[in-house]
């Protein structure tokens, strides 16, 4: 007889589903992908977990034991109706094709997280409780990490080798001279302010913006993002902290390649998601320089990116517009919390 312990823990979108979703993972999906790697991600769902954070998720759990399996799919694999009962008859068909014994982790894009422990006495529930309660639904890599983090799974980074830290000085300053003279070529003027950049949100129908509005905004988010590269001069004090920095410069190229080819939609959903990556990487190589710890994995602020990292999630609904959860900045929590738009 297996235990089972299973708990829905749902970040739900006040819109539906958008009924033009590609076509959804299925459990037999999930379960061929493992064959490969304990992590499986659905190509549609890689602007949530990106190649290298899943990479890094499948060599953090590969070999533990019990058996950890995660899977992220898009959140139309839900079927319509209770997303609950459909969240589990989903798992539920996952671990019967699996048939072993571990621990379960499914995200469900950015609708709904689900963990099981089968076979084993793990309280998942509690632990994902405490993680969702850190992380906004756009970061289930900081989530599951966190949950690694309590299942006492070891970080898969190990140091490099002595050698390759003055090579490393080397190749991260001779990246930083090319994309310098990039960021002098593309800063914006002064007059330019912060812009509302929201791709990796459902655009909702009382968001009038044109694809072309919004490919303007991407360019000027990854242009600014540019300049706090440029303006945080963080030092190569040691391993860890070239891998962040060089991770940070990554995303920022990354993420130019695409605003420069006129992205679509989805493209510029990866585009904010890389952004969001890159600034978080930032802020660990800046957290390590001063012997703090690094910051969660969240969401800039909704409302503006200059206002920083956001602090929890908030049901918002503009005027005349359709209510939404978004990532806010304290401040801006308080000036909702107030009544005030």
């Amino acid at each position: 007889m297996r235990f089972l312990a299973a708990l829905l823990l749902a970040v739900s979108w006040a819109a539906p589903l958008p009924a033009s979703a590609a076509r959804s993972a299925t459990p037999s999906d999930v379960v061929e992908g493992w064959k490969n790697s304990p992590v499986y991600v659905d190509p549609s769902q890689r602007s949530l977990v990106p190649e290298q954070d899943s990479q890094r998720l499948a060599a953090r759990v590969d070999g533990h034991t019990p058996a950890i399996r995660i899977a992220v799919v898009p959140a139309a694999a839900l079927a319509t109706g209770d997303r609950d009962q459909a969240a589990r008859a989903f798992v539920d068909q996952v671990v019967d094709l699996q048939q072993a014994d571990g621990i379960y982790l499914v995200v469900f894009g950015g609708a709904v997280t689900w963990g099981s422990a089968v076979g084993v006495d793990t309280p998942i529930a509690r632990i994902l409780t405490d993680e969702l309660s850190k992380h906004s639904r756009s970061d289930p890599v900081g989530t599951l990490d966190g949950v690694l983090d309590q299942l006492d799974v070891p970080s898969s980074s190990q140091g490099a080798p002595g050698w390759l830290w003055p090579v490393g000085i080397v190749l991260v300053l001779l990246v930083a001279a090319g994309l310098g003279l990039r960021w002098w070529k593309r800063r914006p003027g002064k007059d330019e302010g912060p812009a509302l950049y929201r791709p990796s949100y459902q655009v909702l129908p009382d968001e009038a913006d044109t694809l072309e509005e919004r490919q303007k905004l991407a360019l000027e988010d990854v242009t600014r993002f540019g300049e706090e590269l440029d303006r945080a001069d963080v030092r190569l004090d040691g391993v860890e902290t070239t891998a962040d920095v060089q991770a940070a410069m990554d995303a920022y190229a990354d993420a130019g390649r695409v605003v420069d080819n006129k992205p679509d939609d989805q493209q510029l959903r990866a585009v904010r998601a890389t952004v969001e990556y890159g600034r978080w990487r930032l802020a660990c190589a800046q957290a390590r320089l001063a012997g703090t710890p690094a910051p969660p994995r969240r969401a800039v602020c909704f409302f503006d990116p200059a206002h920083g990292t956001s602090v929890t999630d908030w049901m918002y609904t503009p005027p005349d517009g359709k209510a939404r959860e978004i990532p806010v900045c304290a401040a801006c929590q308080n000036r909702l919390a107030g009544g005030t738009r």
